[in-house]
């Protein structure tokens, strides 16, 4: 009996222990459920806010999207906000319970002074704006429970968030925690954003700097919003920091404010050609760039513009050069054949003349195709070994009948009895001579002397005391050909001038400046520098003129030549 009494009580207790442990794992199991079900209700929340705030840089609006998700974690009655944008403080509350005003003041002076400790400096102007429920001086004019929150981005503070509530010991840990966890996701969403906006912007940068033409935005109320380095060079600036009126001062003639206006009200496109800014000419545009804004762009077309001038001028010198020479065959031709009696000797004549003519204009026509071969880099050679002074000898030949006709001394030198067969390109170069020659027989007056020199050596670094020959420095030996003439001489301010194009010496008399396209030097320097050659110029006024070109007696050796084809200058 006492045995089944025993039993049973035990059974009792054990019944009890066990009912007792059911329900602690079942209030456990609740209260697991309630945290896991507040813990996806918080990352839903999170994750909402994340969404709305992933691509902004405006904190200000981040702290809006923050405090409008308050209520869903917090109970207040004050939601407030100090937001640090430009050089102003922004103190925000929502008033979610009815308190005065003392409350509102005493919240913005407690976040005022937090907010002290924890930037280096804040603005002193506030902006002030209060939301929610009316503000009434018969309620508690303090709260009784607070704590906020910084928004800290790479290291720097830029607002908090506080919360308030009239009653006492209302917040705890878990409060400031999740207050804490949001806008840790903030920060991290508006560093992201900005690192990405700022990889693209130096993306964007790099290829605004790249551009030549320059470019500056601005908007209609004289706010410059961006200007790369070209537009900075066009326009003689050279500041860092530059404004709008930096740039206005710099086109006086554009009325710029105005243009740019009527561009940003009309919402259409200007453009201003051949406009003159510090001696360049530019096309200027003026595209609308949306939210009243306006692109800039300041597109140089100085050296189009001389291109245009050097086609004009070529038209003008081939009609000229072209007009004598054909007049000359057309009259010749129609003599001949007008006449039917004309003896055999004059018939020979008029033929001689038809045949230099033609000459010179088959020549006049290969210098031009030559420069416009050599501004392609499509001039081509035809290199095969050969001896340079046995050329050298025949094309004086050529000009010796031409030399005796003026009673001009042609001579020649070969300093150097050991020069070698190099490789070059015959007609190329026989052509490089003839120009050469026929240039010291037209400006050598009657009784004059040409020498011709060929020589083997390396070209020192110095050609003369003038010359800086350091870049074109080789120890290499080459052929060197010089032909020098007793004519007037050349100014050293027009040598540097001598092998562009459409270039004559202006110091020769107007009768021989008027012969020739002015193109011959110019189809030597690319000649010679296609060789790997050189081709400068050595003259004084009132002592001749000696024009020296160089070839490389080794092609298997590289050299740096090629790039470096120069006068003296």
């Amino acid at each position: 009996m006492e045995i089944a009494l025993l039993i049973t009580i035990i059974l009792g207790l054990i019944a009890i222990w066990l009912s007792w442990e059911l329900d602690k794992l079942k209030k456990l199991h609740l209260t697991d459920k309630k945290t896991l079900e507040d813990r996806i209700y918080k990352i839903s929340v999170l994750r909402n806010v994340s969404e709305k705030i992933a691509y902004t840089t405006d904190h200000e609006r981040v702290i809006d999207i923050v405090m409008g998700s308050l209520r869903n974690f917090f109970d207040y009655s004050v939601a407030s906000a100090m937001v640090i944008k430009n050089n102003d403080l922004i103190f925000k509350a929502h008033v979610e319970e009815t308190v005065s005003h003392n409350y509102i003041e005493s919240v913005e002076r407690a976040i005022k002074n937090s907010l002290e400790k924890l930037a280096t400096k804040i603005p002193t102007k506030i902006d002030k704006r209060i939301y929610g429920m009316p503000i009434n001086e018969a309620y508690k004019s303090t709260y009784s429970s607070s704590f906020h929150v910084p928004l800290i981005v790479d290291n720097k503070v830029l607002a908090l968030i506080h919360l308030s509530s009239t009653h006492e010991n209302v917040y705890k840990k878990d409060d400031m925690d999740t207050l804490y966890e949001m806008l840790e996701v903030a920060s991290t969403s508006l560093s992201l954003f900005k690192q990405t906006l700022d990889t693209e912007k130096d993306k964007f940068t790099s290829l605004l700097e790249s551009i030549n033409d320059g470019i500056f935005m601005a908007d209609n109320k004289n706010n410059l919003l961006l200007i790369n380095n070209s537009c900075k060079k066009m326009l003689g600036i050279n500041q860092e920091n530059v404004n709008f009126f930096d740039i206005a001062n710099e086109l006086p003639d554009l009325d710029l404010a105005s243009k740019i206006n009527e561009t940003v009200v009309n919402n259409k496109s200007l453009a201003i050609k051949d406009f003159q800014i510090n001696g360049i000419i530019c096309d200027v545009f003026i595209r609308p760039a949306g939210n009243e804004k306006a692109s800039i762009v300041l597109r140089n077309i100085s050296e189009y513009k001389k291109k245009e001038a050097e086609r004009e001028d070529l038209t003008h010198v081939m009609v000229h050069e072209l007009r004598s020479p054909i007049t000359t065959i057309k009259d010749s031709a129609e003599l001949m054949i007008s006449t039917d009696t004309l003896e055999k000797s004059k018939k020979t004549k008029f033929l001689q003349i038809i045949h230099q003519q033609s000459k010179k204009i088959l020549g006049q026509i290969g210098s031009i195709l030559d420069t416009a071969k050599l501004d392609a880099g499509k001039l081509t050679l035809q290199k095969t070994k050969g001896d340079i002074a046995k050329l050298v000898k025949e094309e004086m030949e050529i000009f010796t009948p031409q030399a005796e006709r003026k009673n001009i001394l042609l001579k020649l030198a070969v300093i150097n009895n050991k020069i070698p067969l190099i490789n070059f390109d015959a007609i190329r170069v026989a052509q490089v001579i003839d120009n050469l020659l026929s240039n010291a027989l037209k400006f050598t007056p009657e009784g004059g002397k040409i020498n011709i020199a060929i020589d083997y050596k390396a070209i020192p670094p110095k050609v003369d005391g003038s010359s800086a020959m350091e870049d074109f420095l080789s120890l290499d030996k080459y052929v060197v050909v010089s032909v020098s003439d007793t004519g007037a001489g050349i100014a050293k301010e027009e040598q540097k001038l001598l092998f562009s194009k459409y270039t004559q010496a202006k110091n020769a008399p107007e009768s021989l400046s008027k012969q020739g396209t002015g193109l011959g030097l110019y189809v030597v320097k690319g000649i010679v520098e296609s060789h790997d050659g050189r081709v400068w110029v050595k003259s004084a006024l009132g002592r001749g003129t000696t024009f020296f070109f160089t070839l490389p007696a080794d092609i298997t050796t590289p050299s740096s030549l090629s790039q470096l084809t120069r006068t003296v200058n």
